[in-house]
């Protein structure tokens, strides 16, 4: 997979500074992904990689195999993942009486990074930026990756009429930058 990035309220530096290796961990894992025919294929797939890499989750996705692809050579089992789980990090906020979570969690010392993947409709970015917002506000958060498909028309080229309205690289970048959130969002597009 290819990828492109958007740096907002923050930087190659900044996400340096929360930990040298963590852009690698992210890109290194969407370089994994293969194509697939469904959203729910892909956020299974995120969920194999990153859950690899020590991320805290906070759903098992639906639809999916319970046994990683062999190809990401993924050597922990579901229920050693789930038993490893601490799902309290993805919380959107410890003050607040809501119900959020985000779908990934790590922390980096005391930094505190939460990942949103959004196959879905480009209203659930809304919810996904005021969760990052929630978090920072309450001083938790220090970045907030979010990724989306760069082109869901090309990479969904085979079912565009179901895939209408959804979440994609450019209406994500644009939005943020009408909204004037004051959270490090670090925003990366998945493409072929």
């Amino acid at each position: 997979m290819n990828l492109e990035s958007y740096y907002y309220n923050c930087s190659q530096e900044y996400i340096n500074s929360i930990d040298a290796g963590l852009q690698d961990e992210i890109t290194g894992s969407i370089a994994l992904l293969p194509k697939r025919q469904k959203q729910s294929e892909i956020n299974a797939d995120l969920f194999w990689l990153l859950t690899s890499k020590n991320w805290y989750y906070d759903t098992v996705p639906t639809g999916w195999s319970k046994k990683p692809p062999d190809e990401f050579g993924v050597t922990r089992s579901l229920q050693e993942i789930r038993q490893w789980n601490t799902m309290n990090l993805c919380r959107t906020s410890t003050t607040l009486n809501t119900k959020w979570h985000a779908d990934f969690a790590k922390l980096y010392g005391s930094s505190l990074v939460q990942v949103e993947a959004q196959f879905g409709k480009a209203e659930a970015m809304f919810k996904d930026f005021c969760g990052f917002r929630i978090a920072y506000a309450e001083k938790r958060l220090a970045l907030g990756i979010l990724i989306v498909l760069s082109d869901p028309m090309l990479y969904f080229a085979h079912r565009k009429s179901a895939i209408s309205g959804m979440a994609s690289f450019n209406v994500a970048k644009d939005t943020l930058n009408v909204i004037g959130l004051d959270v490090p969002i670090w925003l990366v597009g998945v493409g072929e």
